[in-house]
Parts: C-alpha cells; sequence; structure tokens
C-alpha cells in the first residue's frame, strides 16, 4: 500500500496546479495571473542563478580547508529544487520553492528527509600546480621550435 501513495501524489499534483490556475485566474484575471507565472519564473532564475553560485562558493571553502561539505551540498541542492519549483509554472510549485528558499525550513525539510538520506562525495580531485606556476601568454609572446620566427605577428601566405 505505501507504494500506491508516491503514484497518487505524483498523479494529484498536476490536478491541483491546474485547479489553483483556474481559481487564482478566475480571482486577479487572466493577464494578471500570467504575469505572477512569469515572475516567479524569473525570480526563480535569478535565485538559482545567484544562491546556486553562492552554494558552490561554499561547498569549495570547505573543500579548500578539508572539511566535509555534506551540509552545503544539501543546502546548495535544496536551493537548485527551489529555484526549479519557482520556474515551472504554477502556484503550488511556487509556494513549496518560496518555502525551501528559507533556511530554516530547509533545514526542518532536511531533519525531516535526512535520516533515509545518505549524503557522500568524493575528494578525489588533487591540485597539482599551485597557481603561482601557471603562466598566461598572448600568442605574441610564444612561437614553437619548429616555426622560424617571424618579423610580424601577420600570417604569411605559403609560396
Amino acid at each position: 500500500m505505501p507504494a500506491v501513495v508516491p503514484l497518487i501524489i505524483l498523479l494529484a499534483f498536476p490536478v491541483l496546479e491546474i485547479a489553483t490556475f483556474v481559481y487564482v485566474g478566475q480571482w486577479l484575471g487572466v493577464w494578471r495571473t500570467v504575469g505572477l507565472v512569469v515572475l516567479a519564473a524569473v525570480v526563480g532564475v535569478a535565485i538559482l542563478r545567484y544562491q546556486g553560485l553562492g552554494a558552490l562558493k561554499k561547498i569549495d571553502k570547505d573543500l579548500r580547508r578539508a572539511q566535509p561539505p555534506a551540509a552545503n551540498i544539501v543546502d546548495g541542492f535544496m536551493i537548485v529544487i527551489a529555484s526549479f519549483l519557482l520556474i515551472i509554472p504554477g502556484f503550488v510549485s511556487d509556494v513549496i520553492g518560496l518555502l525551501l528558499i528559507v533556511p530554516p525550513i530547509r533545514h526542518l525539510v532536511w531533519r525531516l528527509l535526512g535520516r533515509s538520506i545518505n549524503v557522500s562525495y568524493s575528494s578525489s580531485f588533487r591540485r597539482s600546480r599551485r597557481r603561482d606556476d601557471f603562466v598566461d601568454l598572448s600568442p605574441d609572446d610564444f612561437r614553437r621550435q619548429d616555426e622560424p620566427r617571424a618579423s610580424s605577428p601577420r600570417l604569411q601566405e605559403p609560396d
């Protein structure tokens, strides 16, 4: 019986979204409803861009300190889910997405769902060079050993 519950929720969610569209459309009007959907999508993209990059920076900082980034991975993942919920059309998904943006609610959701989810990461990426070892050259600053040195940086036509 419990395996049927996710299927029922999956099938009921679009019906609930359509019903809220109809209700909000009757209450506000068609153009305001469409405007709210577009506004929610723009907000979702902005949150994905700025908060998602912030989460990646936190994960990178944890990895550089050799600390496990599990909490920031989960936080970033929930921000991405919240952004996608805002981007897809629908008011129920927008409300869930806006709730997931709030950090205390994200932590509450993680405490409730975290027992059944295992977060692991691999830190096999190692830097072989330091940043000081990198030299950036323009095409005029170097040449191949087998090329004759040209007097000008222009291309020469073959003989």
